[in-house]
């Protein structure tokens, strides 16, 4: 089936345009690398300083968007290849992230009003992937308010293409060989180095030119992600309490929390074909703080990403990847994971955790969200 997606594909030649977010701001976004001097990277060969890629959606007013390229060049000619291998296809998606093009408020100066000082909810990406699978996720997001960083942790996505041109490729180490549970505790000191970064003005002006020497406030930082990058979410939470919430986007938890248990909420999201995760089950106790656990109907693992969103706009037959991308409709998806993402830190940032979350009544008509269990309200 997935064969049949191969003519559809090589059809779209088109730059086409992405999906604008539906919150109350539009988006500007700027990426730019992080560099912690004072850790080398555990996965390369030689000493290396830790040098994270980032992505930063801020909400602002703006008078019209300008389309940008959904990711560098050489990071989407290397998807196809990369996913046709992961995932034994004949469908090359180069195409559909080269030809992408996300509507983001312009850069030039006087254009748009940031809205500076929202909360931070910092997106880790699911393994071998880059942190770009999510920008119209990380942009919904952004548009409810929300100062949105997306991060590459180096080695551990498939390609980090950084300003200067220079790339660095997945390590197969970073899983094979340290097992997750490293590759979530390195992921956690990245989370925490960038909430050092946060309130350094040097590093900031660095990179957020147009913002300058400004740092943030460090007391609404929460961590979300996708796949091995929501659980560790939850490993950063317990290692760092300056990280106030927590979101799992149908993450294996390989780590161990705290004895003590983690106090932060936490939000767990899955998917709506795999058998009830036995970790998820051991961790569930040492949640001490507000928690839900909801299934989202019609998914699968890989639904949790931009993937679907893209074939959309490409005008392509996203029926032909039910198997793989589940069936709920895109928009849908994006909708549920920025309103769920939104009461859910907000409620950690203004201590009503979850507030009637757990009912849905704030979020309208979701009837593909069901709760599976709760505790602690």
């Amino acid at each position: 089936m997935l064969s049949i997606l191969l003519l559809l594909l090589a059809d779209t030649t088109a730059r086409y345009l992405l999906p604008g977010p539906a919150g109350k701001y539009n988006v500007t976004l700027t990426t730019g690398p992080l560099v912690d001097y004072n850790r080398n990277d555990p996965y390369a060969a030689t000493p290396t300083p830790r040098a994270l890629m980032l992505s930063v959606f801020q909400p602002a007013t703006c008078a019209s968007t300008v389309p940008v390229p959904y990711m560098p060049n050489k990071t989407a000619e290397y998807q196809g290849p990369y996913l046709q291998t992961a995932f034994n296809m004949s469908a090359d998606f180069s195409t559909l992230f080269l030809e992408a093009r996300l509507p983001v408020c312009s850069d030039h100066p006087g254009s748009c009003s940031p809205e500076d000082d929202g909360p931070i909810p910092l997106l880790s990406p699911g393994w071998g992937i880059p942190r770009l699978y999510y920008n119209v996720l990380a942009s919904a997001i952004a548009s409810e308010g929300f100062t949105v960083i997306t991060i590459d942790h180096p080695e551990d996505a498939n390609i980090i293409t950084y300003p200067d041109g220079h790339a660095v490729y997945l390590n197969a180490s970073t899983w094979n060989n340290g097992v997750p549970t490293e590759a979530e505790h390195v992921r956690a000191a990245d989370a925490s180095f960038i909430v050092d970064q946060l309130s350094n003005a040097t590093a900031i002006a660095e990179l957020l030119p147009q913002r300058g020497p400004q740092p943030f406030l460090t007391d609404r930082v929460g961590m979300l992600g996708h796949s091995l990058g929501g659980s560790s979410a939850i490993i950063a939470a317990g290692q760092d309490p300056r990280i106030r919430g927590a979101i799992n986007w149908d993450g294996s938890i390989f780590g161990s929390l705290p004895p003590s248990g983690l106090t932060q909420p936490v939000l767990l999201m899955m998917n709506a074909v795999t058998a009830i995760p036995p970790d998820w089950m051991a961790a569930w106790p040492l949640l001490k703080g507000p928690k839900l656990w909801v299934k989202v109907a019609n998914t699968t693992h890989q639904t949790f990403s931009d993937i679907p969103t893209l074939l959309q706009a490409a005008e392509q037959d996203t029926s032909a990847f039910a198997d793989l991308l589940g069936t709920i409709a895109p928009a849908e998806m994006v909708r549920i994971l920025a309103a769920y993402t939104t009461v859910w830190m907000n409620g950690a940032f203004t201590g009503n955790e979850g507030g009637s979350l757990p009912q849905g009544q704030e979020l309208g008509n979701s009837p593909e969200v069901s709760t599976m269990i709760k505790g602690n309200f």
